[in-house]
């Protein structure tokens, strides 16, 4: 009843709003590293704003009232793809806000599951092959909504692909010292990095819900079994059970942000944490 109730009080916050449209050019994106995308496109061709604040999790947000309105007020609206409320609201601003330019920037990207459990991993941007797609649709949708800038987003674009293939080039070398070994992660985000770079991701988490007292223990009898040697969690997660398992591991704990607005800064961060594992392991067998 309330959740019918606060879509009404959407819908009739948007629809007093028309003809009440900002001059600015805004571009609304779901998470913190599609506004770095954006902004690496756009520059200062636009204002970039974020939907999902940080130190929330974008699988349970949502908006507030005042997002939605500025949200239907945006030139264009770029989400992931269907990230928790990005399904029931974007067919929602569609109906309502018949100008704004909606962009799935996961289009075209093949997805897979987290943990084989039939659950789709979302985080398509964990990726640096996934973010060449990503960045190309923004990219095309920027050329016909805006093509009097045609040129300026082609040579933005041109500098951001050369950046995500040099950073892919880092990264496959620094992995290749890691590549078939395993780390274990609260909630399963690096699913496609972990794919792109050939290692192996256990996920704590069950399928968005906290692990049972058995799912618990197979997953630190699989870790123990494939030699895990680091453990990773996301700031915007309950460390307890995390905790846990890295005690029963004997293994200490990495905060990771796969959220960061630093999308490149945090690609880099990730690989130095999953190869250093290797060195540490190397390290102690030694001494």
């Amino acid at each position: 009843m309330k959740r019918t109730v606060y879509i009404l009080i959407v819908m009739a916050l948007l629809l007093s709003c028309g003809g009440q449209k900002d001059d600015r050019r805004v571009i609304t994106v779901t998470i913190e590293p599609l506004r770095y995308f954006v902004e690496q496109l756009v520059e200062d061709k636009a204002e970039v704003v974020t939907l999902v604040p940080k130190g929330s999790s974008p699988e349970n947000y949502e908006p507030t009232a005042q997002q939605m309105v500025a949200l239907g007020n945006s030139m264009m609206f770029v989400k992931v793809g269907n990230l928790g409320f990005e399904q029931s609201w974007t067919e929602k601003l569609g109906d309502l806000a018949k100008d704004i330019v909606i962009v799935d920037s996961s289009e075209g990207i093949e997805t897979i599951e987290s943990q084989s459990r039939g659950v789709t991993d979302q985080h398509t941007w964990m990726s640096c092959a996934n973010a060449l797609v990503i960045v190309k649709n923004i990219y095309k949708a920027l050329k016909v909504s805006d093509p009097g800038n045609a040129s300026f987003y082609e040579k933005r674009y041109d500098a951001l692909v050369a950046n995500i293939r040099q950073i892919n080039d880092e990264l496959s070398e620094n992995m290749k010292t890691v590549k078939g070994t395993s780390f274990i992660i609260y909630h399963p985000a690096l699913t496609y990095f972990a794919k792109e770079y050939g290692i192996n991701q256990i996920a704590v988490e069950e399928e968005g819900r906290e692990p049972s007292a058995a799912s618990l223990a197979q997953v630190i009898d699989r870790a123990k079994a494939e030699g895990v040697k680091k453990m990773l969690v996301q700031q915007e997660f309950d460390r307890r059970n995390a905790e846990i398992v890295a005690k029963a591991l004997n293994i200490g704990m990495t905060t990771i942000n796969p959220l960061s607005y630093d999308w490149d800064q945090e690609m880099r961060n990730i690989g130095k944490i999953l190869s250093s594992a290797q060195s540490e392991t190397e390290t102690s067998a030694k001494e």
